[in-house]
């Protein structure tokens, strides 16, 4: 396995993880992602891909500043630090994130 196969595979997970997320609507945080992650692990029969599951969470659970650093060389991130670091990272895009009329909400 080259390092592009690896990393495809790698975009391949992550994408996965958020996606079913995101279809729970619930929150996508780095715990979760993590959770996700390992319940793929656990039931995925795909040898490569539990590997490459396992590498991830090990990297991803120790804040690895290696795999940030390898994220943003790759132009998958545009900072370095922690994955932590910016967990309040959500922000209305018109006015102050509520509607102006209350029995409006669309």
């Amino acid at each position: 396995m080259n390092s592009s196969d690896a990393d495809r595979l790698i975009d391949q997970l992550i994408g996965e993880a958020v996606l079913s997320l995101l279809k729970e609507r619930g929150p996508v945080t780095t715990e979760g992602l993590l959770q996700r992650l390992r319940v793929m692990k656990k039931h995925d029969k795909d040898p490569w891909r539990r590997e490459t599951l396992a590498e991830l969470i090990a990297e991803i659970s120790s804040n690895s500043n290696a795999f940030i650093r390898r994220r943003a060389a790759q132009g998958r991130t545009k900072r370095e630090g922690s994955l932590n670091e910016n967990r309040n990272n959500v922000v209305p895009l018109f006015g102050k994130g509520k509607p102006s009329d209350p029995q409006k909400i669309h």
